[in-house]
């Protein structure tokens, strides 16, 4: 056991003072100074004899109790190993955490050894020892670039069992690639230039090339990568008829080596054809459908992005454009359009920096609406006695194409409608004569080819007026010269004194839709008068008023004879048989309706009858 000993002690102060020499330090009671020829594998030569003679110690001891075994340290933790390739010379760094807990005495050993590409070790490991346990990094230099190394770290605490980390497998980066030498530009069309390039004079393993281009020499930097690599590429998809600066660079492994000189290529110039057979739609009031075929494009001819849609109205108002959104559409939907208008469209292909001619233009019409309601409408008093209005506006904003008339339906309000048709070209219409103290409505519509329009709505109340009724009114058919047919109408004095009269007659209709006729009578003293009549075949109402002198206001009845205003200002006229002929009338009596049976025997003169005032007269 001694001899181990001994063994062990002399071993160790030969590692000693080896590890002194080499350090260069002076060792106190030098010992007979060993001779080797190179420090590391003498050391690791030393550290062998140690280790053998510890363990001969140990299996000389024995040691039954297992808490007298001596156990490894730990190994480390978070092992990384980086390489790194400057100058065409690699290199691994490697680094690590301390084991936990930390053991007294603690070394390390760094192991690393060249593997091939399936991983076979050909040559051993290279180790060398950190007596530093504060140090957790090293640095292995002068390796190869492209190559594979195994590291691992290992950890010693003054016993002869070690720990290692698990291998780390690491290549190191291949060397960074000079500029690519003689580019060669070539414009081969509108849209692509040709590039040809020698490889760079420094090179290891080029895993792509990168082309570098601007368009007009300006930001943005576009790229175009050529992988696998080789010196040949096309660059597509370039602007018609523009310069171009464009570089070429190398990448290996490691990065990208500096771009070749900047050089100039103009692209070919382009002028695109415009589509053809243009083709309009109308699909409804305010929308159109556009189709259209692409043009033929011939070799070398360049990319066509588009196409462009200019239209406007007849009146050229104004212009609008449309852009598809690339040229795979052929299709077009222009809305927002006014009805009933003709509309011009061209179409025309565009390219990224322009667009060509113009084909065909095309005339397509939407279809009509019905017109907007007409505009400023106002009505006023145009007469007092008997009422009647004026009403006057102005044309629909849109007509959508022409009118065919304005209809007005109007009446007693909530009361029966009349309804009249008014020339398209008159924009004035006077009323027949109106009710009095009554709220009358008017309705006025535009109607085109479509149909009617939105109404303008106006109300009006006529003024309450003095009238004075004369009594026993009568009406006779009699015979004039040349054989005309009149209505001979006669009349009591009133009870009040008047300044003339006026005499109202108008066709009956059991659906009033005629107007009243006016005679005014200027003489207070006229008990009579005769209205000649164009259709002695129909019968008629006449009502006879007289007109109260001013400032004598009277005792007065309101007259309502306003027509078709409904039932509420209708009355029953009294009904009255007798023979036909000319003359042959019977009076009901005093402040009664009479009705005068005419040529065609005896009829029946009931139903509406506009009048509630005694002096009506109905001639049949």
């Amino acid at each position: 056991m001694n001899g181990y000993l001994k063994n062990i002690i002399a071993n160790a102060q030969i590692m000693q003072a080896m590890v002194q020499a080499e350090l260069g330090q002076n060792i106190p009671n030098p010992k007979p100074n060993p001779v080797y020829d190179n420090f590391l594998e003498a050391g690791e030569m030393r550290l062998q004899v140690l280790e053998a003679s510890t363990a001969a110690l140990k299996t000389a001891i024995g040691s039954p109790n297992k808490n007298c075994e001596v156990t490894p340290p730990p190994p480390p933790t978070n092992v990384i190993a980086e390489s790194a390739t400057m100058d065409n010379v690699s290199s691994i760094v490697v680094r690590w955490d301390p084991p936990n807990p930390v053991p007294d005495n603690l070394q390390y050993k760094v192991y690393f050894s060249a593997i091939d590409e399936s991983g076979y070790q050909a040559a051993g490991e290279v180790v060398f020892r950190i007596c530093d346990s504060t140090q957790t990094s090293a640095s292995i230099t002068d390796l190869s670039p492209r190559s594979r190394y195994q590291v691992r770290i290992g950890t010693v605490a003054g016993v002869v069992s070690e720990s290692s980390s698990t291998p780390e497998l690491i290549e190191t980066p291949d060397i960074i690639p000079s500029m690519p030498t003689n580019v060669i530009m070539e414009a081969i069309s509108p849209n692509s230039v040709a590039l040809k390039w020698a490889p760079p004079d420094i090179a290891g393993e080029i895993t792509e090339y990168v082309i570098y281009y601007m368009e007009d020499g300006n930001p943005p930097v576009m790229t175009d990568v050529v992988s696998p690599p080789g010196q040949y590429h096309t660059v597509e998809d370039l602007s018609e008829g523009t310069r171009y600066v464009m570089e070429v660079a190398a990448r290996s492994n490691n990065g990208e080596g500096p771009k070749s000189v900047p050089q100039e290529v103009r692209t070919i110039d382009f002028n695109p054809p415009h589509p053809l057979n243009l083709n309009c739609t109308a699909v409804n009031k305010t929308t159109v459908i556009l189709t259209w075929e692409p043009p033929v494009l011939l070799a070398g001819d360049g990319i066509i992005r588009g196409y462009n849609i200019n239209y406007t109205d007849s009146r050229y108002r104004e212009f609008y454009l449309y852009k598809t959104k690339d040229a795979s559409i052929a299709t077009a939907v222009i809305d927002n359009l006014e009805p009933a208008t003709m509309y011009y469209f061209q179409a025309s292909s565009r390219t990224r920096k322009t667009f060509g001619g113009g084909g065909a233009v095309v005339m397509c019409q939407t279809k009509a609406d019905a017109p907007t309601a007409p505009r400023n409408v106002q009505l006023e008093l145009s007469r007092i006695e008997p009422p009647q209005l004026t009403m006057r506006w102005i044309p629909s904003l849109h007509t959508y194409g022409p009118l065919k008339n304005y209809t007005l339906h109007w009446g007693v309000k909530n009361g029966a409608l009349r309804k009249e048709l008014i020339d398209p070209t008159r924009l004035r219409w006077i009323s027949d004569f109106l009710d009095d103290d009554t709220v009358h409505e008017f309705k006025l519509y535009a109607v085109n080819d479509v149909g009617f329009g939105e109404p303008a709505i106006q109300t009006f109340k006529t003024p309450k007026r003095q009238t004075i009724v004369p009594p026993n009114v009568t009406v006779d058919r009699v015979k004039g010269d040349y054989n005309t047919t009149m209505l001979q109408v006669r009349w009591d004095p009133p009870l009040h004194p008047v300044q003339g009269y006026d005499i109202l007659y108008r066709k009956f209709e059991w659906v009033y839709s005629g107007r009243w006729h006016l005679k005014e009578i200027s003489d207070p003293t006229a008990l009579a008068s005769e209205i000649i009549v164009n259709k002695p075949e129909n019968s008629f109402i006449v009502v006879v008023q007289g007109k109260p002198v001013r400032g004598r206001p009277p005792h007065f009845q309101q007259p309502n004879f306003g027509g078709p205003m409904g039932n509420n200002n209708m009355g029953q006229p009294s009904m009255n048989r007798g023979q036909g002929g000319p003359g042959r009338g019977m009076n009901p009596g005093p402040g009664g309706n009479q009705m005068n049976p005419g040529p065609r025997g005896n009829q029946m003169m009931g139903g509406q009858n506009p009048f509630r005032n005694n002096n009506m007269e109905m001639q049949g």
